[in-house]
């Protein structure tokens, strides 16, 4: 998600700079139409159940704070966001570099069999979008999400024990509850369980009214982990019959209305 520098210059740059270099290539062009957009920019991630800052200050060997789920109104809609989560505004897309090395570093990761440096957890980098039109006076909402799913990992192959294991545990439950939310929405069940697990509470608006959500699933080319791109491209079967309905702007104040 993040490539294998923070060189703005880099060809091998990841996910994460590239999009937001895009949201702000297009809001240049939007000037011209009287559009003009703040941006704020926050990176957490979920270890062990536990949502942490990855953009907070620490002393070397502090542990981070454990942050709460909160519900939020926001322009009549009621959103999950975290609480003392840091926010930091960004005008430009050199801005967001330093906050991606700075959360690089403070992200939970360690050696296995399988991996050097595995992640641990799930990461999540969340840019609040507001735009406000000078000619309409229209106010125009977002938030773009770029998630990091931590790999399922089976135990007897990654040979983690003690701590590594019940990282391994917290990620495998997560993703498994993850799977059941995308089940849930296409059978078209009453009751989806979004609050099974920290990743799919604080991802609840990701899944249906005004969201679209995109998902990629990566696969190892080795014959040896053939078992692990099966159990990958049956999760993205799964995935690809969910369908969340149509994404909607969210548009407020137009002239005239």
């Amino acid at each position: 998600m993040l490539g294998q520098s923070m060189d703005p210059r880099d060809e091998n740059r990841g996910m994460i700079p590239r999009a937001v270099e895009q949201v702000f290539n297009h809001s240049l062009g939007m000037a011209s139409k009287g559009w003009h957009f703040t941006c704020n920019a926050s990176f957490m991630e979920i270890y062990n159940e536990k949502i942490h800052d990855l953009l907070c200050a620490r002393k070397p060997g502090q542990e981070p704070e454990s942050l709460g789920l909160q519900m939020r109104n926001r322009a009549n809609r009621n959103l999950v966001e975290v609480a003392g989560l840091t926010s930091v505004p960004v005008k430009t897309a050199q801005d967001v570099y330093p906050l991606l090395s700075q959360a690089n570093d403070n992200r939970q990761a360690a050696a296995t069999d399988c991996n050097e440096r595995s992640s641990r957890s799930h990461s999540i980098f969340r840019m609040h979008i507001h735009g406000v039109n000078s000619m309409s006076q229209q106010n125009r909402y977002g938030v773009l999400n770029l998630i990091d799913l931590a790999g399922s990992e089976r135990l007897k192959l990654s040979g983690s024990q003690g701590d590594r294991m019940r990282e391994a545990q917290a990620i495998n439950k997560s993703l498994a509850c993850l799977g059941d939310v995308i089940s849930a929405i296409s059978k078209k069940n009453k009751h989806v369980p979004y609050r099974n697990s920290k990743l799919t509470h604080l991802l609840q608006n990701c899944f249906g009214g005004d969201a679209k959500t995109l998902m990629f699933m990566n696969l190892c080319p080795e014959a040896g982990r053939f078992e692990e791109s099966l159990s990958t491209l049956r999760f993205a079967a799964k995935v690809n019959d969910c369908h969340i309905g149509i994404a909607r702007r969210n548009i407020s104040g137009q002239k005239g209305r």
